[in-house]
């Protein structure tokens, strides 16, 4: 059901992307085909609407906006027939949307619950037959403190089990009404990514602030994500050649995406939200994240038009149809050798 949901929401990125370029087309009457739901080849058309054919295509993944064209004459379509200034608010209303659903995502969050702050430490996981498991913990248990000492953040929890790896020591935990002590024995040399008591723990707890606050943090965590995001390259370039820090952080592919994702169903299901906040909020990152990466200079992607555009129009001529479409192909097939580059990295051992 995880797979569903997952699949789902990248779907409705990309088809909300898809929207902001038509809604845009639209509000300067630049003709368009089709709209369609999914990629290529068409399973049917469901409806016509002002002219536009809304189409289901078998591709479930995504979808695509088609302005009007003229297949018997060799000669740019629509949009790009149309004012400069229209070509590009239609193509950067693409990524604008994803942006803003990330600000939209995370101001409800904000909103319902306050900012995020670290109070509590809460199990979400726990590995099988680990030392955890073995004495009793569950996900949903509160680590409140170790041998006595009082847990608040993950870095002291951590410092404290590194000091009593191989001996038993006293995990006091809430569960539910219950306060509880647990003996466990860390593990000197665990399992690979399960640690030594074989949990997965994150920081909990919100400080309630005004609307006007979570809204304005909305809008500065968006803007710092996509900055980040956006001098990650540069930063990883500065590292290769320059004997810099590299920058933290690594490109995700669907692997990646799928199981940040699921674990954040599972931790909105076991702390029962009633607004999935974990789910949202990583929705929130991978949309900023998608607006961002189509911001990007290369052929193929949003900011490659955009780069060609403005391009034209300080040069006062357009780039002939064949150069156009030979530009946007070679892109195209670097942004799939990337994409299964990373893809396959995730599988493969490392």
């Amino acid at each position: 059901m995880d797979l569903i949901y997952f699949l789902l929401a990248l779907s409705l990125l990309v088809l909300l992307h898809e929207l902001g370029h038509f809604l845009m087309a639209l509000r300067f009457g630049i003709p368009i085909e089709e709209f369609g739901i999914g990629f290529p080849p068409r399973l049917a058309t469901l409806f016509t609407w002002r002219g536009v054919r809304f189409t289901l295509n078998l591709i479930p993944f995504g979808g695509f906006v088609r302005p009007k064209s003229d297949p018997e004459m060799q000669e740019h379509d629509a949009l790009r027939r149309a004012p400069w200034r229209h070509q590009f608010l239609v193509v950067a209303a693409g990524p604008v949307v994803n942006l803003l659903i990330g600000v939209v995502l995370l101001g409800l969050i904000y909103t319902t619950y306050g900012l995020p702050a670290e109070r509590e430490i809460v199990v979400w996981y726990v590995e099988p037959n680990s030392p955890a498991m073995q004495a009793g913990m569950q996900p949903g248990d509160r680590i409140l403190a170790v041998d006595g000492q009082p847990v608040q953040d993950v870095q002291t929890l951590h410092l404290l089990i590194r000091e009593r790896l191989g001996r038993p020591m006293r995990v006091t935990v809430r569960r539910g009404e219950q306060t509880l002590d647990l003996q466990v024995v860390a593990r000197k040399n665990p399992p690979p990514n399960q640690g030594p008591m074989g949990i997965r723990v994150l920081p909990y707890g919100w400080t309630p602030v005004s609307f006007i606050e979570a809204w304005t943090y909305a809008l500065r965590t968006t803007g710092e994500y996509a900055y980040a995001l956006a001098s990650f390259p540069v930063q990883v370039l500065q590292a290769r050649f320059t004997g810099a820090p590299r920058p933290e952080g690594e490109l995700i592919g669907f692997r990646g995406m799928y199981t940040s994702l699921r674990s954040a169903f599972m931790i909105d299901r076991l702390l029962g939200h009633r607004l999935p906040a974990y789910s949202f909020s990583l929705i929130a990152m991978l949309s900023i994240s998608f607006g961002v990466l189509n911001l990007m200079p290369i052929p193929a992607l949003d900011g490659g038009r955009l780069v060609v555009i403005l391009g034209e129009a300080l040069l006062r001529r357009r780039l002939p149809v064949r150069v156009e479409y030979a530009i946007m192909f070679l892109g195209f097939v670097f942004l799939m050798f990337l994409m299964v580059v990373i893809n396959l990295r995730e599988w493969l051992p490392q």
